[in-house]
């Protein structure tokens, strides 16, 4: 009886184990960071884009217009079941270059500095109309094609 009611508990805590685990978030870690030793390495006023580039690394991005800037950006997602994915951390650094090209600036941002900006918001219409699902599966249980049915 003893040994019952202990393969009882063992299988009640694997279950519980087993729904705890799946119950945990999925961590992803997007984008490179350069480690804070490195970034304390950048001179203002001294280093120039190449030099910038041995240190750091290649950018994430750079300016749109011009190579006036250099960004790294390093996000952190956070997904639990089937919610929609949470960005719970960014963090963003500027290495702002002048006209000649030497290190102007460098600056760090973080979650709390942005603004969320939905990008995904238009949808094109793609016209006709919708099937169901049922539509969907049955749509050609019956659908024939003359070719079929002629003799050679």
């Amino acid at each position: 009886m003893r040994q019952k009611s202990l393969r009882c508990a063992g299988v009640a805590l694997l279950f519980c184990a087993g729904l705890a685990a799946g119950c945990a978030p999925t961590v992803q870690v997007h984008g490179y960071m350069p480690p804070q030793a490195d970034i304390a390495r950048i001179r203002p006023g001294f280093d120039d884009a190449g030099s910038v580039q041995e240190i750091l690394g290649q950018p994430s991005s750079s300016g749109v217009l011009r190579d006036s800037a250099w960004y790294y950006v390093q996000s952190t997602v956070e997904n639990l079941t089937w919610h929609a994915p949470r960005v719970v951390d960014r963090t963003v650094l500027a290495v702002q270059f002048d006209q000649n090209g030497v290190v102007r600036g460098v600056a760090r941002y973080g979650l709390e500095d942005g603004r969320i900006i939905d990008l995904t918001t238009r949808t094109t219409d793609t016209g006709g109309r919708e099937m169901g699902v049922l539509e969907q599966l049955f749509g050609n249980l019956l659908n024939l094609d003359a070719e079929q049915f002629q003799e050679e």
